[in-house]
């Protein structure tokens, strides 16, 4: 026997209704599976002490099976790109990111030290610096907008350089429209791996931070990838040269594609570059895929070497890693 079928008229009241409840449901399950495993933190972007939200399902299933990830590595991944604070939305890669920028960027002093950004913006001394937010940053970015020296930009495509779209600047990091040394920091997260040219986009970030500026980011990288590579390359034509196959972010086969696979050389890459490197929460590992970067730009320039990513013969990104 057939379901019976609903009018047009009422489907429109009906569907918003099963959403809602539908949404509803999931942030019961979300806020009691937080109280039941005690995920209950001081969040380092807001400041206040509210439960995380692990959400497994926010890695879809596609790109489980195109990266190649073990259970165990989606189960870090989902970690990284959820674990929300319940207050601001800050995952937990940003919410580390703001505990680095706090230790690079110190203000107070013991036994009383800032810990968080929402506070850490009330300092004169923050008010002071210049910083770019290449790519929204959800938890950092509401908590920053207020300082004068901050300046937020995505990407997007088909827009100038420059260009202003909806509200929003537009900015290519591989051709960004600031002066030389205009930032003390430079914040990215999840970003330089879509970026067609990484050479060029280290190269200009390097070039709008001030001497001793830094550029704090994350990016994608699993253990057991020792080299970094270009998964795409462009050729002279401007076409692209698929190395290995097509991944794209957040969706597998929907998304922006990944033209760069980091490897556990990324530091090397960082200062060929030119920079001045450190790692926070790493090396990476199946539990753990929420390293923060650091690159300082010295206080004097060195000469770099060229950053060339090749793909190594017995690269397997595609292959279930181990555990």
């Amino acid at each position: 026997m057939g379901r019976l079928p609903i009018p047009a008229s009422l489907k429109r009241y009906l569907v918003p209704i099963w959403n809602e409840a539908h949404r509803i449901g999931w942030l019961v399950r979300d806020y009691s599976a937080s109280c039941v495993h005690g995920q209950w933190e001081t969040c380092a972007a807001c400041g206040k002490f509210r439960p995380m939200l692990f959400r497994r399902r926010v890695i879809p299933r596609r790109l489980v099976e195109m990266w190649g990830l073990s259970p165990r590595l989606a189960e870090a991944l989902a970690r990284k790109e959820s674990s929300d604070c319940s207050s601001c939305g800050a995952k937990l890669r940003a919410r580390r990111m703001a505990a680095v920028i706090l230790q690079n960027f110190q203000v107070g002093l013991p036994p009383a030290p800032v810990r968080s950004i929402h506070e850490w913006t009330r300092s004169p001394q923050i008010a002071r610096l210049k910083i770019a937010e290449i790519n929204r940053i959800e938890g950092l970015h509401q908590e920053l907008a207020g300082l004068p020296g901050f300046q937020a930009s995505d990407y997007h495509p088909g827009a100038r350089p420059g260009e202003i779209v909806a509200g929003i600047r537009s900015e290519d990091l591989t051709d960004l429209t600031y002066p030389d040394d205009s930032f003390d920091l430079v914040l990215t997260s999840e970003t330089l791996e879509h970026v067609p040219d990484l050479a060029t986009a280290l190269e200009e970030i390097a070039r709008v931070l001030v001497p001793g500026g830094r550029h704090i980011f994350t990016v994608p990288q699993l253990p057991g990838v020792a080299q970094t590579f270009a998964r795409i390359v462009t050729r002279s034509d401007g076409t692209l040269d698929h190395h290995v196959p097509r991944i794209c972010h957040p969706g597998g086969d929907v998304g922006y594609p990944v033209f760069t696979e980091f490897g556990s050389d990324l530091p090397e890459v960082l200062r060929r570059a030119g920079f001045e490197v450190n790692v926070y929460f790493g090396p990476a590992s199946s539990d753990d895929l929420a390293q923060v970067y650091v690159c300082r730009r010295p206080d004097r320039q060195p000469m770099k070497d060229t950053v060339s990513l090749e793909v190594p013969a017995e690269a397997q990104p595609d292959r279930h890693l181990p555990d």
